[in-house]
């Protein structure tokens, strides 16, 4: 019997469901990411399309062949130390690279984690430690295998480049005497990007932990409304500012609304029976106690009713 067909089958089947799996079913699920909204220090939008020398720098990165021994993904506290190492505050997420053209994970890690490389190290820091690894960290001196990449710089005379070009060492590393280190452009675009180098905000999928305070755009009082509670003016009344309603009328007693949140409405009520003794002062009054009257008969409509009978 010819089992030829059902083996074709069967191999076609497999490598149909491997790669709805593992590749069209992560590009459904990851492919259309945008920005995400920040939950702690501040919230922002994140993350940000780096800098165009920080994209030169990621392609000298793999030019240089980095990724062969250091990764960019900070693993959950759960499946290694990178957080008890320093290398990063939180665990990355899919959001963290989705304005990378090339994602560089790693496959190794002979070197440091350099996902969060800019919260450990400046621009100047990097130089330095492309010139000779073991100025920034002498303990490596005798068992660092990194190499230096000294074909990034320039070494001239003295004098023949601007200060601000020139890169400054301890002087068991610096050329000979009249010479100094003026870094390529290929040295500068690779030091940004190390730089930009930053997971740092908190996300949705990765909170910050327990006890973080949290800062948000939301009022001191978690509303909107004025911190007295209401929309009254301050005296506590909607009488003039010359205790009056009308000639020889007396005031209606003040109170403070924030003691009291339910005066407002005893005096809304009140400027509704005021109303009429109130037209031959002012128009603009008379109008103004009637659009208060209304209001407190859209609150209290058995209490407006009343009124209407008297």
């Amino acid at each position: 019997m010819n089992n030829g067909p059902m083996l074709f089958l069967g191999l076609f089947a497999s490598m149909a469901i491997s790669w709805v799996t593992f590749v069209l079913g992560p590009m459904a699920q990851l492919g259309n990411l945008q920005q995400a909204r920040t939950v702690a220090p501040l919230p922002a939008s994140y993350p940000n399309n780096p800098p165009g020398l920080a994209e030169q720098g990621a392609e000298v990165y793999r030019a240089c062949g980095c990724t062969y021994c250091h990764t960019r993904q900070v693993r959950p506290a759960g499946s290694g130390a990178d957080l008890a190492h320093g290398w990063g505050v939180r665990r990355s997420v899919a959001h963290d690279y989705i304005f990378e053209r090339t994602v560089m994970l790693g496959t190794q890690r002979i070197g440091p984690d350099l996902a969060n490389a800019g919260l450990r190290m400046d621009a100047t820091a990097v130089l330095a430690r492309l010139w000779d690894p073991r100025i920034v960290n002498k303990l490596d001196s005798a068992h660092s295998i990194m190499p230096s990449y000294r074909y990034l710089f320039d070494v001239r005379k003295a004098g023949s480049a601007p200060f601000a070009d020139v890169l400054g060492v301890p002087a068991e590393f610096a050329p000979p005497a009249g010479y100094e280190i003026v870094p390529r452009p290929a040295a500068r675009a690779l030091a940004a990007y190390m730089a930009a180098s930053r997971q740092e905000p908190y996300l949705f999928e990765a909170p910050p932990p327990p006890g973080t305070v949290v800062v948000t755009n939301a009022p001191a009082n978690g509303t909107n409304a004025p911190s007295a509670g209401t929309n009254a003016p301050g005296n506590g009344t909607n009488a003039p500012s010359g205790g009056t309603n009308a000639p020889g009328a007396s005031a209606p007693p003040t109170s403070s609304n924030a003691a009291n949140p339910h005066s407002a409405f005893r005096v809304e009520n009140e400027t509704a029976k005021n109303a009429k003794n109130a037209e031959k002062e002012s128009p603009f009054l008379s109008a103004l106690y009637a659009f208060s009257a209304d209001k407190s008969a859209i609150r209290n409509p058995q209490s407006a009713i009343g009124e209407t009978n008297q």
